[in-house]
């Protein structure tokens, strides 16, 4: 088996294309993408990753160049390929390219904020859960966990898994720029997945000390509520939580939020949204004076400092020496396979 022959990423990511248009494809993109883009001759193999940062098709082709490309989008479900075929900044990467950009991606080398800590996580979470859709097969898994295994040891040569190089972490820190340390009143978080907790955890650390915590799913509120010293609200009675707080944070999946537009008392005075789609639109219309951060703010406040440029520099070095045995592994399997032939 040619490792690299037919492997390809295709996507978009915040370098180059607005958060609304990635929001746009991953609503559109639903649970059954991956088993519908194999039925309708779109890839043999497919892993769907979306993030923060980024949407993107891996998979297993035929075709090559724009063709590919070209069938993902003829073989998506109508409104989806129409958005992906319109959407700015798309990028392809074919064989060894491939595999570069994946290592990257998973090290968070081309993540907003260098280094965080979601994106490995996350790749694994975009195998598995094409793997358990019958999406995946040896292509695909050799690919990803050479990948993986090349991202985790630059991670750890880079010192990237030492604090918190995180979105959450990096609203946290933004939220108490903009409000000059100024106690608001009770952060209200919404969700209590990874980012949610890497927020409200960078927000204790900056002083902020009431936490409400609210989540479909209570049980992981209620944790998070304690490590933060905080308090549960029930998800039926967000809403209302939400007009009480200081600072509404959402780290929620699923797109908009209801919600009533209309104004009680004064509001939160910060809103920070980090879901993708967003999920706090409706609410900003009710409070417009309330300081709003999203991705997209996120995104143009990062910076890289010298210390991140050598830790870029130390991770980019591993990878490069994994990418080097890739591909020597790669010429003995070819040489194997001419002498048995």
């Amino acid at each position: 088996m040619n490792r690299v022959e037919g492997v390809f990423c295709a996507g978009v990511d915040h370098h180059a294309t607005p958060l609304a248009m990635r929001e746009r494809l991953v609503s559109l993109a639903g649970d059954r993408l991956t088993p519908h883009l194999i039925e309708h001759d779109g890839a043999e193999e497919v892993v769907f990753l979306s993030t923060c940062n980024r949407v993107e098709i891996y998979g297993v082709s035929g075709r090559r160049g724009p063709d590919i490309a070209e069938a993902l989008g003829r073989a998506m479900p109508r409104g989806l390929g129409e958005v992906w075929r319109s959407a700015r900044g798309m990028y392809l990467h074919e064989g060894l390219a491939c595999w570069r950009h994946l290592s990257e991606v998973s090290a968070g080398l081309r993540s907003m904020v260098m280094g965080e800590a979601e994106i490995l996580g996350q790749v694994r979470a975009a195998y598995h859960g094409s793997r358990e859709l019958g999406g995946t097969g040896k292509k695909m898994h050799t690919l990803f966990q050479s990948a993986l295994r090349a991202a985790r040891a630059a991670r750890q040569a880079a010192g990237f898994g030492q604090g918190d190089p995180s979105v959450g972490r990096c609203a946290a820190e933004a939220v108490s720029e903009e409000l000059g340390g100024q106690q608001v009143g009770p952060i209200l978080i919404l969700g209590a997945g990874h980012t949610a907790r890497s927020f409200g955890i960078a927000a204790l650390e900056k002083g902020f000390h009431n936490f409400w915590v609210s989540s479909r799913t209570m049980e992981r509120a209620a944790a998070l509520a304690g490590e933060l010293g905080g308090h549960t609200v029930p998800w039926s009675n967000w809403g209302e939580a939400a007009r009480a707080c200081g600072i509404l944070a959402s780290a929620l999946s699923g797109g908009e939020l209801g919600w009533e537009n209309v104004r009680i008392g004064t509001g939160p005075a910060a809103l920070v949204d980090l879901g993708v789609p967003r999920t706090l639109t409706r609410v900003r219309d009710s409070y417009p004076g309330a300081i709003w951060l999203d991705l997209e703010v996120l995104a143009k406040r990062s910076e890289v400092v010298p210390d991140s440029l050598r830790s870029i520099h130390r991770a980019e070095q591993v990878l490069r020496a994994h990418e080097l045995l890739w591909v020597a592994n790669e010429s003995r399997e070819q040489t194997s396979r001419g002498w048995g032939g």
